[in-house]
C-alpha cells in the first residue's frame, strides 16, 4: 500500500472522498492511506466560471470525477471529445501522447493523474487568454 503523503499549509482546505477537510493553524502532514482515495486539494480546484476553454473543461470534467460528481466513464467520454480542440491549444513542450496518458489514467480510474497531466494545459490557457485581454487594452 503506497499512500500519499500530503503537506497542509494552515488553513487549507483538501477534498477527500467527498469530504472536505480543512487543516488547524499550523503546517500539518496527512498520510492518506488508502489506495484510489480522491483526493483533491481545493486550491487547485476550478469553478464553473474559471471555464474559458478545452483546457479548463476537460479539467473540470477530471475533477468532478475526483468529487464523485460524474463517473470515470463520463469524464473519460467528456475529455476524449475535447481531445481535438486541445490539439488546437499547439501548447509549447506538450508531448503527443499527453491525450493518450491522459485517456489511459482515467481508464485506470486514476483522476488525480488525469488533472495531474492537464494542469500545465490549464495554465496555457489562462496565458493565451491574459494576452488576448492586454492585447486588447
Amino acid at each position: 500500500m503506497a499512500g500519499l503523503a500530503l503537506k497542509l499549509a494552515p488553513k487549507e482546505r483538501v477534498l477527500i472522498n467527498g469530504v472536505v477537510v480543512e487543516n488547524g493553524p499550523r503546517r500539518a502532514q496527512l498520510l492518506i492511506k488508502t489506495d484510489n482515495a480522491a483526493v483533491l486539494r481545493l486550491r487547485d480546484a476550478l469553478e464553473e466560471k474559471d471555464l474559458i476553454g478545452p483546457a479548463s473543461r476537460a479539467y473540470y470534467a477530471v475533477q468532478r470525477c475526483v468529487a464523485g460528481e460524474l463517473t470515470d466513464e463520463g469524464a473519460h467520454a467528456a475529455v476524449q471529445s475535447l481531445i481535438p480542440e486541445l490539439k488546437q491549444l499547439n501548447a509549447e513542450g506538450v508531448p503527443d501522447t499527453l491525450f493518450d496518458t491522459v485517456l489511459s489514467h482515467l481508464k485506470a480510474e486514476n483522476c488525480y493523474r488525469a488533472m495531474r497531466c492537464l494542469r500545465p494545459l490549464v495554465d496555457y490557457e489562462r496565458g493565451l487568454a491574459a494576452e488576448s485581454v492586454e492585447s486588447v487594452s
